[in-house]
């Protein structure tokens, strides 16, 4: 570039991501400007400069004032506007030159001229470019409209003057409808463009829309691009563009009529830069008329870049270069001299979109949980979203533009059919199953592409449509994640008995992702047939209106409506497994199950909500037509009076009294209201403690230094216990005593308010012994399940055992302190966890290196292969690392031998150096996002503690100084 080495890039999205590739490749220096809602967008990133632009979100990329302001404070040579906001807006290109930089663009009075459509008619008419039949002018009323509708001959389309991009247009087939069609035209008109004018043009409804791409110098010298087929319109917006036409290459000669009058207007003007000259083709005889010219460049520019070997943004920013060194453009010579004889190969164009097909295709913005394209040999795809991407209410919905380009039109539509099928876009719904269906259809195969297309194109995605989402139903497989911690929740089905015998039921394997339903269930449409099994806690549930059986497989037709009401007795949750899962929810490390306090995985993060669209798979298998029950005797209770195993906790000894656990498995507790998903609050009595506070623990005896929570811990916040299930903090710092046994994990999920629960106390062994009568239990009903063996040969759950007395004790193990090397403690957590704890619940930077070092040897390369098979995760905290394994892999002996060699090679670490991390400041202590964290906090957890409601003015006060 011989001038323009720095441009502002005045839009957002794909089109901005691709106007900067092109800048880069010229040395350009890019500044991109964001709204707040784009701070994360990809635009933002791979600018080399990026400015946050004032005022709202909605209105803030058309704020040409401040966008002005931006390029000059920045130095910017030239504005480039791509599509949309401000393209073909010739006030502000005006504005733009004034302030003495280049507008990377047509000129404002070809931008005038062409911006009133009836305007553009009459200068296509003059340059000798055939026009549909319409009014010479605007029509002023309704009756005029009518008469020139008469005339003109049914159908006719109403067209607002100042429209563009299919918006303000209306096919009326009577004069009834003109005269609506006028008032909703004019009405639209006002709104969008400011300009309420109307004209007519005869509708053919056999017909192409075929464009031609043009560029112009600015000095009456222009070329073009060949065409482009846009003729698969969904209200006038397209949704598959080819380049070449395939109508185009069936009719010879007609590509040069095409471009030849293309050419002829864009000089008539003197039309500078990239432009689109739209054409109405005629299916039967090949007649075309001028419909618009589009002065800017288009959304499906990509496909002729890629057909002719041109980058049209380049193009774009040489003849801004060109004006900008005083030369009012590129040469005529050089100019013509890209003039190609035809195209090479063919391509074609997919906008992706996050719409709802079931919906109308109305916009579907969310979080985008998961994005990968398929990329192969010719594709090209323009996009400006990733992983993590959120797609927002204000703007347009277009995630991107998928291309491919081939040497044949059929090698690009295989092509294409494999892109659209293999890539994957989990979140909101989108169009690409709708995209590549439209690829399949034998009438585009054969390019029978007019504007009707998809007037007979029938598409009913692969889903289930939420009417209504019921009280709180989310995304849950099995086991969920148990090996991640760090703040991520361990998820996955709360009754995980009830969720894998629904899995066998439909033919899926155990942990397939499937929807946990509490208190009340959802109303769902199935789009599409599909096999699925309702299992839990009873609930009503009726199909179209007919009972619907729970515990048994059924298939569901096409189009049928599943209505699952209130639970009708004990328990609070079921789970409606899918064949198939549902696949296109995304794995966020290794599961699909929701989290809804850390708003991660499942849909979007959080529960269903109506309007949502779940995806199923296409094929269900013929094996699957049969209904299979589960006989009323397997099914497991649901009472009111729950007893539930459970072992020893980690601070039965030295914080809690014998009394106090005797009191614990004694009471009948009750079930808060408070209990959920993430913490099950009990009512009853309070314990007396065996000391007078947390130490450097905190003011009250519960609080103690942070350690890793057993899942099915009865934790203690204050003289408050709450049973930790699925969905509990991964540490902590309240005291935890009895812990259910994991065999009984799955009640947890089925209490709820206003039932009782009593605790009834088992050894070790025997939790590992009911946990293998309840694998043995599941495995009968999938063999059964599967034809392999007989339901009458399964056992029943329940605890038909003989309570050996003797129970444990909290502490497995203890050394005491040597030299420098600290107090070390093994505290029980259940049948799946252990407490190292080290020291005397003092807060000890040693410590804390140990527990990092003893980390660090578990986890290491040359650890057993015992260990590493059974061990699942660590939680490292202050003084304590708590593991969580599996019992019935790794024997706790074993374990407890190998950390206490563990211990001896350790040895004395007060002189060793570990890596540290360097923070550096400012960080932010106070936040609105703080604020709303700790609001949700008090109301769903507890309301009072000694660091509610501000945790900043507790840590000043603890440590002598003041929040500021």
């Amino acid at each position: 570039m011989e001038k323009l080495k720095t441009v502002l890039v005045a839009n957002r999205g794909e089109i901005a991501v691709r106007i900067i590739r092109t800048a880069k490749s010229l040395n350009i220096r890019t500044i991109s400007i964001y709204s707040e809602a784009d701070a994360a967008s990809r635009h933002v990133s791979v600018a080399d400069e990026a400015v946050l632009l004032s005022g709202n979100n909605s209105t803030a990329y058309t704020d040409g004032e401040n966008i002005i302001e931006i390029a000059t404070q920045k130095g910017a040579d030239a504005i480039i506007p791509g599509y949309g906001f401000l393209s073909e807006n010739a006030d502000f290109a005006r504005q733009v030159k004034r302030a003495g930089m280049v507008w990377v663009g047509p000129s404002p009075e070809a931008i005038e001229a062409f911006g009133v459509k009836h305007v553009a008619r009459g200068l296509a008419e003059k340059a000798g470019v055939p026009i549909v039949p319409g009014t010479k002018g605007l029509v002023e009323n309704e009756e005029e409209a009518v008469k020139a509708a008469e005339d003109l001959g049914f159908p006719v389309m109403l067209k607002a003057t100042g429209g563009g991009g299919g918006m303000g247009l209306v096919t009326c087939s009577t004069a009834g409808e003109v005269e609506e069609g006028f008032k909703m035209v004019k009405s639209r008109g006002q709104t969008l463009f400011k300009n309420p004018g109307v004209f007519i043009e005869r509708y053919y409804s056999a017909s192409h829309h075929i464009e031609v791409q043009v560029f112009g110098n600015g000095q009456g010298d222009a070329i073009h691009f060949g065409e482009r087929e846009c003729s698969i319109q969904r209200r006038h917006q397209k949704v598959i563009e080819e380049c070449p036409s395939p109508f185009v290459e069936k009719h010879p000669g007609l590509r040069e009529k095409l471009g030849n009058a293309a050419i002829s207007l864009a000089e008539s003007i003197k039309y500078g830069s990239a432009g689109t000259v739209e054409y109405l083709v005629d299916d039967k005889t090949g007649d075309f008329f001028f419909l618009e010219m589009n002065t800017r460049l288009q959304v499906e520019h990509g496909i002729t870049e890629l057909c002719y070997d041109v980058d049209l943004v380049a193009l774009m920013f040489k003849q801004a270069d060109a004006e900008l060194a005083g030369k009012e453009g590129l040469s005529k010579d050089d100019l013509k001299s890209r003039q190609p004889s035809r195209p090479h190969g063919a391509a074609i164009e997919a906008r992706v979109y996050a719409e709802n097909p079931v919906k109308n295709y109305q916009p579907s913005p969310g979080l985008l949980q998961k994005v990968e394209w398929k990329e192969i040999k010719g594709s090209r795809i323009d996009t400006w979203v990733f992983t993590g991407s959120r797609v927002t209410p204000i703007y347009d919905p277009l995630i991107a533009k998928v291309m491919h380009h081939a040497s044949s039109r059929p090698e690009t539509v295989k092509g294409m059919k494999l892109m659209l099928s293999e890539s994957r876009i989990c979140g909101p719904p989108t169009n690409l199953e709708f995209l590549a269906a439209i690829l399949e259809d034998s009438k585009f195969a054969s390019g029978d592409t007019t504007t009707s297309f998809l007037e007979s194109f029938e598409f009913s995605p692969s889903a289930i449509d939420v009417i209504s989402a019921g009280a709180y139903t989310l995304v849950q497989d099995y086991p969920g994640r148990p090996a991640v911690g760090k703040g991520i929740p361990h998820s996955g089905a709360m009754d995980p008995v009830a969720f894998q015998i629904g899995n066998m039921l439909v033919g899926n394997p155990r942990g397939t992702e499937g929807l946990e339903l509490t208190l009340t269930g959802p109303e769902l449409r199935f789009i599409r047939p599909a096999v699925v099994a309702l299992c839990g806690a009873a609930m009503e549930a009726k199909l179209d209106g007919e009972e619907f059986a729970m515990w048994t497989r059924k298939r569901i037709g096409a189009g049928q409506v599943l209505k699952i009401g209130k639970t009708t007795g004990g328990g609070c949750r079921s789970y409606l497994s899918i064949y198939g899962g549902l696949p296109a929810v995304a794995e966020y490390f290794g599961s699909k199950s929701t989290s809804p306090l850390v708003a991660i995985g499942g849909y979007q993060g959080r529960q269903l909500a109506p309007g949502d669209l779940l995806a199923t798979v296409k094929d269900i298998p013929d094996h699957l037509k049969d209904p299979v029950s589960l006989p009323e005797h397997l099914i497991p209770e649901y009472p009111k009076q729950w007893e539930v195993l459970a072992m020893v906790g980690p601070h039965d000894e030295g914080y809690l009294l014998p009394e106090d656990i005797e009191m614990i498995y004694d009471t009948e507790w009750k079930v808060s209201h408070n209990a959920s998903r993430s913490a099950i609050r009990l009512i009853g009595p309070v314990p007396k403690w065996a000391r007078k506070d947390g130490g450097e623990g905190g003011a009250h005896p519960s609080n103690l230094i942070e350690y890793g929570y057993p899942i099915g811990a009865l934790n203690w916040t204050g003289d408050d216990p709450c049973i930790f299930p699925v969905d509990c903090p991964n540490f902590g710092g309240f005291v935890s005593s009895t812990t259910v046994i994991r065999a009984d994990w799955w009640k947890l999920g089925q209490m709820k308010a206003g039932d009782t629960m009593q605790y009834k106390r088992v050894s070790f062994d025997e939790a590992l012994d009911v946990r293998s009568k309840l694998d043995e239990y599941l495995m009968g009903i999938e063999k059964s399940v599967n034809g392999k063996s007989k339901f009458d040969k399964v056992k029943p759950l329940g605890s038909d055992f003989t309570l050996s007395g003797d129970f444990g004790k909290a502490i497995l193990w203890q050394r005491d302190a040597q030299g420098n090397e600290p107090m070390v403690r093994y505290r029980q957590g259940g049948d799946d966890h252990l407490i190292v704890e080290y020291g005397d619940e003092q807060f000890d930077l040693n410590h804390r290196c140990r527990v990092t070092a003893l980390e660090k040897a578990l986890w290491a390369d040359d650890a057993p292969s015992w260990l590493r098979q059974g061990l699942v995760n660590t939680v490292g905290c202050c003084t304590s690392i708590t593991l969580f394994y599996n019992a019935q892999k790794l024997s706790r002996a074993d374990l407890i031998t190998h950390l206490r060699s563990l211990e001896d090679k350790l040895g004395d670490l007060s002189t060793m150096k570990i890596p540290c991390r360097r923070f550096r400041l400012p960080i932010s202590f106070e936040s609105k996002a703080q604020d709303e964290a700790t609001k949700r906090y008090m109301e769903t957890q507890r309301p009072h503690a000694p660091y509610l409601p501000d945790n900043l003015a507790f840590v000043a006060k603890n440590n002598a100084f003041t929040p500021q």
